[in-house]
């Protein structure tokens, strides 16, 4: 790693913190955690609680960068940046451009520990660049200066001229980029932070804070009048034809420009998307970017968690300046890094999902209370009914979400073999360890039953009926466009505490034996706005259909477009069951149901599991577990299926050569994934990217393309004919206009028919349930 930072080894010192081997080889040993943890041979040095070993490593130490006198100490791990600067934390800091506190003149800059890199590979990459950063100052070199001073406190007139003079550049300067950030509190903005760029350089000592909230004053930093003008203003500026708005993670701050000043910033690019759209794999946080883009860089994101009302507000308001023009100088960086990848096209469309989804989530969806009273109601008695039959099995009650409540009853009373979780080693009882213990013990069957079931009845209860309103009695939520590295949206509560994560929001299923616990279709509570009728668009076998495109396999191909079920005629192709026309197998053909049940069930379901696991390269062990079948007759599976699409072979091999070659594989509309990790094992992996990325893209461009043809009034598109409310996976979700119904379908399947760029191109059939009673009744 120093070689390919241009480092020779005979340039560096390299010496320990500790000069001891600690138990285990872990250090952490040598530290006690809490105040429990401490004996009487522990110190109090540099605020840690610390063996000998410790104290005596960092006088010795300290002996010794007197004598090397180096320029520069490069800081592995966490233990060394807190002996050399007293700051603990080395994934936060790595990077930063630091002096030592007991040699000031001499630079620190921390990276990760060689021992994290051999445990995480992916850390790998990281490190090298923390080493290229240190490179150039090992000479003696002084760090470059921070470009920027960030004006807080400012007077009326001072915020004033400054905004004005802004509006009046804007008006000189096509393209001119502002970088925008609130930081918010309790739900309301607490300050706006303004940078501004000419010809991508940040002018010197122009960043600003404008605070709206002070604690040292409970009516607000601005008499009235003024505050008005001021939100004026930063309104008239953001919203300027001529004024690119930079910014990361804007869709968070839009909900509140949105909800407190009633307008949208014409934003430009976020730097979230841009390096999302670059790196899919890897942290999007500013702090992260500042780290990899940013010339100069010391970690600064938590000075506005660790705010403190006693030091007052200046310590916020220089926070949010520093966002400002860390965000900008990173989308500099960024643009070039996406000039440079060729991914123009595709980073342009990302960042053109920002208006729709913002749309979507400023709309939110029209909830019926009395079905989610009935739904809470319902969950409710279940509930207590299994706490019923906890009380008269066990004598007394069980909270089957206590921890503790269950370790005791299982662990200690039952004296039941632990079950320890793969990830921590920790005791566990989750469903996994839960079915262990019942395969183990049938007597207790029926209690661990009733548990799981009583979770599941809590999670549909808490996390999805009782998911909070909006103050309008809406649902919203928020959408994350880089919250996964298959490009699907992730969603979550929004920034004022309404709505939940709807990509996994459940249809329940009813019971088919009495004994089985039946749940609600808690869809049913979205309901349509009065006048429209709520549409489900979901894409038709879409991951399959492209894992075809890629094998390029004719007869799955002519398959497909036939409708022929496909499980079926793999089942023929592995059993070698012969004389059934594939024609024939098309659901509604006269003859599909005689030659499904000469085929089989078990036979259909085998094919439908094992070729799917194949598709994705699972090996002979896991497939056989999958089947239930011996490990010989697994791997006669997978040959036979290989054999017969010799497509998939070659898809998995140009995968994996990508893979060795490059680090990285690459979908049909262009996008690339990066792997920074060890490539052995991450071929499954890669092979699912591939169809999940181009299933998510084509989603989001019909999404993208309704928007376009029906974008109504307003930051919310309110009017609009069709409105797309909410996007879960492979489908979307929202209302078209009633009376307008036999117009707009034909147009809807039109505009659903995304060319995906295969050289035999693939358009991925999309089909549409109606209902004008609920989500959860389309059909």
């Amino acid at each position: 790693m120093l070689h390919e930072a241009g480092i020779t080894r005979s340039e560096c010192f390299v010496t320990n913190v500790c000069r001891v081997r600690p138990p285990r080889n872990d250090i952490s040993l040598y530290f006690a955690k809490a105040k429990k943890d401490r004996t009487l041979d522990h110190v109090q040095v540099r605020g840690k609680w610390v063996l000998p070993p410790i104290q005596e490593g960092l006088e010795k130490l300290k002996i010794e960068v007197g004598m090397v006198k180096p320029n520069l100490i490069i800081a592995l791990g966490s233990t060394a940046l807190w002996a050399l600067t007293g700051i603990d934390g080395v994934m936060k800091w790595r990077g930063s451009m630091l002096h030592c506190d007991f040699a000031p003149d001499v630079k620190v800059i921390p990276t990760v520990h060689p021992a994290a890199v051999l445990r995480q590979w992916e850390l790998r990459a990281l490190a090298v660049h923390d080493l290229k950063r240190a490179a150039p100052f090992r000479d003696g070199r002084p760090y470059p200066k921070k470009r920027w001073e960030t004006v807080v406190r400012p007077s009326f007139e001072k915020a004033y001229n400054v905004l004005r003079g802004l509006f009046e550049l804007a008006n000189q300067i096509p393209e001119f980029e502002i970088s925008f950030d609130l930081e918010t509190r309790h739900g309301h903005i607490a300050c706006a932070g303004l940078s501004w760029h000419i010809d991508g350089k940040s002018l010197h000592n122009q960043a600003i804070s404008i605070p709206f909230m002070c604690v040292e004053n409970r009516e607000g930093y601005w008499a009235a009048d003024e505050e008005g003008i001021l939100v004026y203003w930063i309104y008239r500026l953001l919203t300027h034809p001529q004024v690119r708005v930079v910014g990361q993670n804007l869709l968070y701050d839009s909900q509140y420009t949105y909800r407190h000043w009633h307008f949208i910033p014409r934003v430009a690019q976020d730097t979230m998307i841009s390096h999302h759209v670059t790196f899919l794999g890897l942290p999007k946080n500013l702090g992260f970017q500042a780290s990899m883009y940013c010339d100069h860089y010391v970690y600064w994101k938590d000075d506005g968690k660790t705010w403190d009302r006693k030091m007052g507000e200046d310590q916020l308001w220089a926070y949010n300046g520093e966002d400002c023009a860390r965000t900008h100088e990173c989308a500099v960086v960024e643009r070039a890094n996406i000039a440079k990848f060729g991914l123009q096209d595709q980073e342009a469309f990302v960042q053109s999902m920002f208006w729709p989804v913002l749309k979507a989530m400023i709309r939110g969806v029209r909830i019926d209370e009395k079905r989610r009273g009935e739904m809470s109601l319902e969950l409710m008695e279940a509930m207590g009914e299994r706490e019923a039959y906890f009380q008269h099995v066990l004598g007394h009650p069980l909270n089957p979400r206590s921890s503790p409540q269950m370790q005791k009853l299982f662990y200690q009373d039952l004296m039941l073999p632990v079950q320890r979780s793969r990830k921590t080693g920790m005791p566990t009882l989750d469903d996994k360890a839960l079915d262990k213990l019942a395969a183990k013990e049938p007597l207790i069957r029926p209690l661990l039953k009733a548990i799981q079931e009583y979770r599941s009845l809590g999670v549909f209860l808490g996390t999805f009926v009782k998911a909070p309103l909006d103050i309008d009695k809406r649902m919203r939520c928020s959408y994350n466009i880089c919250g996964t590295e298959t490009l699907r949206l992730a969603s979550s509560e929004n920034a004022f505490g309404s709505g939940t994560n709807l990509q996994n929001l459940p249809k329940g299923h009813i019971a088919k034996e009495p004994e089985d616990l039946s749940l609600p279709n808690v869809r049913k509570m979205f309901i349509p706005d009065p006048g429209f009728t709520f549409f489900d668009m979901d894409l038709d076998r879409a991951d399959l259909q492209v894992v075809v495109w890629e094998a390029d396999d004719a007869d799955m191909k002519r398959a497909l477009r036939m409708g022929i079920d496909m499980h079926l005629m793999n089942a023929c192709d592995i059993f070698r069951i012969r004389g059934v026309p594939y024609d024939e197998l098309v659901e509604g053909h006269p003859n599909y149901k005689e030659h499904r049940a000469r085929i089989g069930e078990d036979n259909r379901q085998k094919a439908k599991q094992g070729c799917h696991a194949v598709n994705y390269f699972c090996q002979a062990r896991t497939l056989a577990m999958h089947l239930g079948c011996s490990v010989a007759e697994a791997q006669r599976f997978i040959d036979t299926w290989l054999g017969a699409r010799p497509g998939i072979k070659k898809w998995h091999l140009r995968t994996a050569q990508s893979l060795e070659r490059y680090r990285m594989v690459q979908n049909a509309f262009g996008y690339r994934r990066y792997y920074f990790d060890r490539v052995d094992g991450l071929l499954p992996e890669a092979l699912a990217w591939q169809p999940q990325s181009t299933v998510a893209l084509t989603i989001n461009k019909i999404w993208l393309r309704l928007d376009r043809e029906w974008p109504g009034e307003g930051p919310g598109g309110e009017g609009a004919n069709v409105q797309v409310n909410l996007q879960v996976h492979d489908s979307l979700a929202g209302q078209l206009r009633t009376a307008l119904k036999s117009v707009l379908l034909p147009r809807i399947a039109e505009l659903s028919r995304v060319e995906i760029p295969y050289p035999d191109p693939l358009i991925i059939p999309a089909g549409i349930k109606l209902s004008e009673t609920s989500w959860g009744d389309v059909k």
